[in-house]
């Protein structure tokens, strides 16, 4: 047992258990991990891919969060919707000087895996990537 704090083995099973938990409606809950990871990353190290201002608008909300990719080292962590509600799709890519060696199409668990344990890594040096896991694994 680890004491939870960021980076511990712990923060992973929350993470994991979290996502299970939530797979029957999986849309809301990437819905919930989009929002969560493109407002508590820092800029270099997440891209936001948010929907049109005008279908949002039409459909009264702001523009939703469709997708976000989180660089850390030489691995880019996609997680993907079509549009609001819809199912995502989770990728790792591989990269070496901006080179694309090899993209995954992984599932939910192993994707949050992944991206848990890169931020972990990174969470010693990086407030905002600590920040993030804690937001992930909050019960």
């Amino acid at each position: 047992m680890t004491d939870g704090t960021p980076g511990s083995h712990l923060d992973l099973e929350l993470l994991a258990a979290q996502l299970r938990r939530h797979s029957d409606d999986l849309s809301m809950y990437a819905g919930f991990l989009l929002n969560v990871l493109s407002a508590a990353l820092p800029p270099e190290l997440v891209q936001v891919t948010r929907e049109g201002k005008w279908k949002a608008k039409l459909a009264g909300r702001e523009p939703a969060v469709l997708g976000i990719s989180v660089t850390i080292d030489d691995r880019r962590y996609e997680l993907e919707r079509s549009g609001v509600g819809a199912y995502p799709t989770a990728k790792i890519r591989h990269e070496s000087g901006g080179v694309v060696l090899s993209t995954r199409t992984v599932s939910a668990d192993e994707w949050s895996h992944g991206l848990a344990a890169a931020l972990a890594g990174i969470a010693g040096s990086n407030a905002a990537a600590a920040a993030a896991l804690q937001r992930l694994t909050a019960p």
